[in-house]
């Protein structure tokens, strides 16, 4: 069965990448959390996706220019809703605390010390719970380093192959578009080289959860859990 990343959260129904979000895509049906990680300049790691505290919080300027004190006291919620006046910025560890033995987590390393995640992860005792991307070729390379044995996945836009996902990249997911996996033979293709296969997909028209549910991809990453639960659902029952 299709396991559901729900990216950020479930950030269409609540501020991404705050407690809040990650609690909601659970009850919408998620089985992983994608979070972003970046790092406090002094050295403290949050999930956070931009470069800037502007868009998702009361805050201004990049966020690796702010101390931790500064971004502990940010609301990372009104601009979504007033509802969630007073989220915060969650940091890595107690996110990672919060969602340990209840899902999976899907990491994104977006700037920050790939070595301090690494050690966090270890000692949470949460390597087999989770996998790895980030766009940085530099940070992909000190994680392959580091931790050669956390799972690590790679787009196939970056890859361009699916033979050389693993033996390039060192990953074991490969994550593609609707478009991508329509093409004939490739989701053979990947199956082959041995790869699970993850599907990004940020919108909601039903018919493609369905047609994603009815392909038996290994994932989807998607914005919308609670839709791609309803088509899984629908899989189950009809297969009963």
């Amino acid at each position: 069965m299709t396991k559901i990343v729900s990216h950020r959260g479930a950030n269409q129904f609540a501020p991404e990448n705050t407690f809040a979000a990650a609690d909601l895509a659970l009850q919408q049906g998620a089985d992983y959390i994608e979070l972003d990680v970046r790092e406090s300049a002094d050295g403290v790691l949050y999930v956070f996706h931009d470069e800037t505290l502007d868009r998702t919080t009361n805050g201004t300027g990049p966020i690796g220019h702010a101390t931790s004190d500064e971004i502990d006291a940010l609301d990372a919620g009104s601009w979504f809703s007033p509802a969630f006046k007073g989220a915060a910025v969650p940091r890595l560890d107690a996110y990672l605390q919060h969602l340990r033995g209840r899902a999976g987590v899907y990491v994104e390393l977006k700037y920050c010390d790939p070595a301090k995640v690494v050690a966090l992860v270890r000692s949470l005792g949460m390597v087999g719970d989770t996998f790895y991307f980030s766009f940085s070729e530099d940070m992909r390379r000190d994680l392959q380093l580091i931790a050669p044995e956390f799972r690590k996945m790679m787009t196939l836009n970056i890859a361009k192959s699916p033979s050389l996902v693993g033996a390039v990249h060192h990953a074991a997911i490969i994550e593609m578009t609707v478009e991508q996996m329509r093409r004939p033979g490739l989701l053979e293709a990947c199956r082959k080289a041995g790869l699970e296969v993850m599907i990004y997909y940020g919108g909601d028209d039903m018919a493609i959860h369905r047609e994603i549910a009815k392909a038996g991809v290994d994932y989807i990453n998607l914005d919308r859990p609670d839709l791609f639960e309803a088509a899984r659902c629908e899989r189950q029952e009809a297969a009963a």
